[in-house]
């Protein structure tokens, strides 16, 4: 497959005397908006060097996607040392979501760059879900992804051959694995829960970003969830729908699971809010003041 790749070096910050340099992997075959509004959020927040692979994802054939097939994007930061242990970040973004604002400038990028300039090891993986800005579902269709035992595990092979190549094929260091679904990414949580595939990823940490819809939670649980080690971390805004539902979970227990934090925003905290604080307010990349493992 051809592949294109353009290395941008952005003067983000004028009183900067040096420019970063962003290099951009992409396949001819994705769809070229994303790759467009991917780099202009790159040069609005990010003032540190990186590279970024976007490709088809794998079983992300789509045909209410003007592409007809959804893409993922692989974002490595250049403090990343992929031969040592890292983490892997996987985002399940919300309705309306793949955008450069709301996904790609606020929910990402200005959350993780804090922490690459901190040294923290890891990667981002964001893929397309099928509700995104770009296809004619963004409100629908939740829960439509990797609906096949193995699905979302070849998606995470897919991703771990592009890393290994970034890494010049040598061996990867041990991965940690941890996953945020904001709004309606909480369906793709449940959806590789009923499927066992994101206990056999055996994540360590699991983050309901304001996503605890209807009954998702409950069907994440007694998919695979409930055999699980991770820690998963609940946050919604009091007296919405996914506090209502939440709650309403936890309290069919006569002791909560040790392993579930419900956390209950109030004040001026709101839906929006919420996913533009997601990282620092699960803590999921670690202590801030943590010193690279």
């Amino acid at each position: 497959m051809k592949r294109v790749a353009l290395v941008l070096f952005l003067a983000l910050i004028p009183q900067t005397a040096f420019s970063q340099s962003h290099e951009i992997d992409f396949g001819l075959n994705v769809y070229q908006k994303t790759v467009a509004k991917w780099v202009r959020a790159l040069s609005k927040s990010s003032d540190i060097s990186s590279t970024t692979y976007i490709s088809k994802e794998y079983g992300g054939k789509d045909s209410l996607h003007p592409a007809k097939h959804r893409d993922s994007i692989v974002w490595i930061p250049k403090s990343t040392d992929l031969s040592k242990d890292f983490i892997m970040l996987v985002w399940f973004h919300g309705h309306i979501g793949y955008d450069e604002v709301r996904t790609f400038q606020d929910r990402t990028l200005l959350q993780l760059v804090p922490h690459a300039k901190r040294g923290k090891n890891f990667v981002l993986v964001l893929p397309e879900m099928p509700w995104s800005r770009n296809g004619r579902t963004p409100t629908k269709r939740n829960g439509m992804i990797w609906r096949k035992s193995g699905d979302f595990l070849q998606f995470i092979e897919q991703t771990k051959s592009i890393l290994k190549s970034h890494n010049k094929n040598k061996e990867l260091g041990n991965i940690d694995y941890r996953v945020v679904g904001h709004s309606a990414g909480g369906s793709t949580i449940k959806a590789v829960s009923i499927t066992q595939d994101l206990c056999k990823l055996n994540p360590s940490v699991i983050v309901w970003s304001d996503s605890s819809y209807g009954r998702w939670l409950d069907n994440a649980w007694s998919g695979c969830l409930k055999d699980s080690s991770a820690i998963i971390k609940v946050f919604v805004r009091k007296w919405g729908s996914p506090h209502r539902q939440a709650t309403r979970f936890l309290k069919s227990f006569e002791k909560k699971p040790e392993n579930i934090e419900l956390h209950v925003m109030t004040g001026r905290w709101t839906h929006k809010l919420i996913g533009n604080n997601a990282i620092k307010l699960s803590n999921i990349l670690g202590d801030e003041n943590e010193a690279n493992r």
